[in-house]
């Protein structure tokens, strides 16, 4: 069976995240010494860090909360994009893209190199409205991008999330896809359940789909 790829990119203190966001934090409370005692952790994090998915209470009122998001949009088959050109992309760049119907759109874009540098970059690649509304027009159920925001930064009234959220389309943001092939996979995504919340980190994979034959 083919194995399977995980394009998570690993929690730790330090990472890169959203500047106006609270990093990660693992604080030990309690520490292994010998028989009969532990190691305990504590959590301190935005639900929007490292590999994450945002639902569409995010950015509306009554959209689905994270433990609300059904599978079905969350698992299934994927389309990875290869965008190697540094510059937002456009509804040419997926129609170029060859993605069937149905099909959830993992981004795969130059946004990987920044994860070596030192702080939030700026100028990362995003999506433009246009690239939204195509998505959008075609019952998209799932995108998904390689940098902490699916929207170009600092764009006013985020409408590429307002778009695609209010539509009901679900985000993965921040994954790891520099060592994926593009092409069409397997995709599993499955944030943590918790009531209420407009994102939660999550475990993302995917595998190739084998072809017939």
């Amino acid at each position: 069976m083919t194995p399977w790829i995980d394009i998570t990119r690993t929690l730790r203190p330090g990472m890169i995240h959203w500047p106006t966001d609270r990093g990660f934090q693992l604080n030990r409370v309690e520490s292994w010494s010998g028989p009969g005692t532990f190691n305990l952790s504590e959590i301190h994090t935005s639900a929007h860090v490292g590999t994450h998915i945002d639902a569409p209470r995010h950015f509306t009122c009554d959209g689905d909360a994270i433990a609300d998001l059904p599978l079905n949009r969350l698992c299934g088959p994927a389309t990875v994009v290869d965008c190697p050109e540094r510059r937002h992309i456009t509804a040419a760049d997926l129609e170029a893209g060859r993605i069937p119907p149905g099909d959830r759109v993992l981004l795969k874009t130059t946004n990987s190199r920044l994860w070596d540098q030192p702080g939030f970059d700026e100028n990362y690649v995003g999506l433009m409205p246009d690239a939204a509304r195509w998505l959008v027009d075609r019952g998209t159920p799932l995108v998904g991008t390689d940098y902490l925001s699916v929207e170009p930064y600092d764009s006013p009234g985020q409408p590429v999330h307002q778009l695609l959220l209010g539509a009901g389309v679900v985000l993965i943001e921040s994954l790891q896809l520099d060592g994926v092939t593009p092409g069409r996979y397997e995709l599993i995504a499955l944030p943590l359940k918790i009531e209420d919340a407009d994102g939660s980190p999550a475990r993302v994979i995917v595998r190739p789909l084998e072809r017939p034959g």
